[in-house]
């Protein structure tokens, strides 16, 4: 029997033809390959100039090749601190599910965090212990506390856990230490501090570039945010916030509860001249859909209530 060239001789041959046509020169025009061994790796003043940009000065120690996995892998010495660290430009995949479909370009891989926090920890130390702060690389998990604990910091995790009385005193002694070095991405960019009352498991708040922002202030945000989000308004007023009983709170008991509590936090606000509120716990209602939802119980939007 003849074998019949689909590829050939059909309308389908032909678009599948077209198809890998229009592949092909999109992959030649946007520089996406097949074959990770063709993408051209960043050449030795490409990624100077890199790394200079982003970590300032730095010296070339070395370049190793990777044939097998077509890497390249720069060694520099951070010409202001001293520490080694490294740079490694890779094709960069594109896939799914641990799939490679094809290659665009050249990625990198930065290494230089770790080697600049082994730096800090060893330079700046004894300087925090005198401070009557224990500098920590890494700071671990809070339910494993017993408390009350030391008074702590982490640079890598960011925590700073400090008392009540001192926290605004070690806020600043830790913002100038880590702000003596120069900024890297990786670790201050954009930088905050999340700090915790050490004689108790509490949140007090974040210190940002602009200022502390305490853990009522974050909250209120957030549930204003929530309140614009679930009403479908922009620009409500905050008021006040206070702690009740469930049955307190307007047909809060008549809805079925995401948790059982006794007492939440109702955060009063107002729009267009008119006070409505929004509660810290999940009720079960049907949404606009119909279907059943779990968010924040509030007033200004009717939603009914779901026992689904």
């Amino acid at each position: 029997m003849k074998r019949r060239n689909l590829i050939g001789h059909s309308g389908l041959g032909k678009a599948l033809g077209g198809l890998l046509l229009l592949c092909g020169l999109g992959f030649l025009l946007t520089g996406c390959t097949l074959d990770k061994k063709s993408v051209k790796l960043h050449t030795k003043e490409e990624m100077q100039k890199i790394v200079d940009e982003r970590y300032g000065d730095a010296e070339l120690v070395s370049i190793e090749e990777n044939e097998e996995k077509h890497y390249r892998i720069f060694t520099y010495r951070d010409t202001k601190y001293g520490f080694t660290y490294q740079v490694t430009s890779h094709p960069n995949a594109v896939g799914m599910d641990g799939s490679t479909f094809y290659y665009d370009g050249a990625g990198i891989y930065y290494s230089y965090e770790e080697p600049f926090l082994s730096y800090f920890y060893e330079q700046e130390k004894e300087i925090f212990a005198k401070q009557g702060i224990e500098l920590c690389e890494e700071m671990g998990f809070p339910k494993d506390f017993e408390y009350p604990v030391n008074r702590k910091f982490c640079l890598k995790s960011k925590e700073l856990r400090s008392s009540p009385e001192k926290y605004e005193e070690d806020m600043k002694f830790v913002w100038d230490r880590v702000h003596a070095y120069k900024v890297i991405p990786e670790t201050t960019a954009q930088y905050e501090i999340k700090v915790y009352n050490s004689e108790q498991s509490e949140f007090l708040g974040t210190l940002k570039e602009d200022g502390f922002v305490t853990a009522l202030e974050q909250r209120i945000e957030y549930y204003m945010r929530q309140a614009e989000s679930l009403g479908g308004i922009q620009g409500v007023t905050y008021l006040r916030c206070e702690k009740k009983s469930v049955s307190d709170v307007p047909g809060l008991s008549d809805q079925v509860l995401y948790e059982k509590k006794n007492t939440v936090t109702v955060y009063y606000y107002s729009y267009e001249g008119k006070e409505y509120f929004i509660v810290d716990l999940w009720v079960a209602q049907i949404g606009e859909n119909g279907g059943g939802i779990f968010q924040y119980y509030q007033n200004y939007k009717y939603y009914e209530p779901s026992r689904d």
